[in-house]
């Protein structure tokens, strides 16, 4: 198991007796882990709307460049139930270093919430990955690692293609697989429920 110091970037995958409704299930990209807290995204719970459509709400203009991409079909993900209003997205870094105000996952990978960003990923000819989400997961000081104690979820290091392309419905099996356990028979004790 990975340190408590060392679980962003990475994932958390949830165990079968986490029974939180927001995280039952849930694969959890984990974008930062310090003593005041911890941040990640949900990335396989889809929420009932597209990109576009989304986008639209909050700008015409951007609503109509996202529907005019690849990505303006593509769901929105609940990204967890913390300030469910805010959008974030997630998408693969450019060569010019677009993302001074986003947070790195990895080598290929950011997180962030620039207009113009975005604006520039949904112009591109599709190859840039671009995952929009609402809201976030989060939680305070040493939670994550009291529910991680409890067997709630299970640390795992950062398989960029889980998120670039494995489908979503087989994210979180496909991440126990990697564990090396049946995800028919995966049992872990626990079930911390997250604020």
């Amino acid at each position: 198991m990975r340190t408590a110091s060392h679980l962003a970037p990475g994932f958390l995958v949830a165990a079968p007796g986490l029974r939180d409704p927001n995280f039952a299930g849930s694969l959890v990209l984990m974008t930062g882990h310090r003593k005041a807290g911890s941040m990640g995204f949900v990335v396989n719970r889809a929420a009932p709307v597209a990109a576009g459509d989304l986008l639209a709400t909050v700008d015409a203009a951007l609503g109509e460049l996202a529907r005019a991409s690849v990505h303006g079909k593509r769901p929105v993900l609940v990204g967890g139930p913390v300030s469910p209003e805010q959008l974030w997205m997630l998408y693969r870094r450019g060569p010019g270093g677009d993302e001074d105000e986003a947070i790195r996952v990895g080598r290929n990978l950011a997180v962030g919430s620039s207009r113009a960003i975005l604006e520039t990923v949904l112009r591109d000819d599709g190859s840039r990955l671009l995952q929009l989400f609402v809201g976030y997961a989060g939680w305070a000081t040493m939670q994550l690692e009291e529910e991680i104690s409890q067997g709630s979820w299970v640390p795992m290091g950062l398989d960029e293609d889980l998120v670039t392309t494995v489908p979503l419905h087989d994210r979180w099996s496909e991440a126990v697989r990697r564990l090396g356990l049946d995800p028919n028979g995966f049992l872990v004790g626990g079930g911390g429920a997250m604020a």
